[in-house]
């Protein structure tokens, strides 16, 4: 799942396990590879995505953006990009741990931390808790 399978809609992305699940299914063709998905996989996707979520969430409020704006000084950009960098990189160790063994390239780090960020943006810039970064 690199880059949140490339979705345009983060949170599109994120509601539609919800209506997938409302309607009387019993096999999803989706990306699993050599085998069809069950209504469960679609539980563990609701899943993994609440906790890289709820680890965005904890990164944003643990990581304090001053040092790379003091850091880059008029370089406004490069100080963004330092801090989201570090609030992105705080998210996949959890994930890969929690999800390694429980559900597919889990353990494929790209995939975790591209996904991870692109909720992240979303959740500044679409949803709120918007980050203090307002270059």
């Amino acid at each position: 799942m690199d880059n949140l399978n490339l979705s345009e809609d983060v949170p599109g992305y994120i509601a539609a396990p919800a209506t997938a699940l409302s309607y009387p299914w019993t096999h999803f063709i989706g990306g699993h590879l050599g085998r069809l998905g069950t209504r469960d996989d679609i539980t563990l996707h609701q899943q993994y995505i609440a906790d890289i979520e709820a680890g965005a969430r904890e990164a944003l409020a643990a990581i304090d953006p001053t040092p790379y704006f003091a850091k880059y000084g008029e370089n406004i950009w490069a100080a963004v990009k330092g801090y989201l960098d570090a609030v992105t990189e705080r998210i996949p160790s959890p994930i890969i741990a929690k999800y390694t063994g429980v559900l597919a390239a889990a353990d494929i780090e790209i995939f975790v931390s591209t996904t991870a960020f692109a909720i992240l943006q979303s959740m500044r810039l679409d949803l709120g808790p918007s980050s203090p970064v307002h270059p």
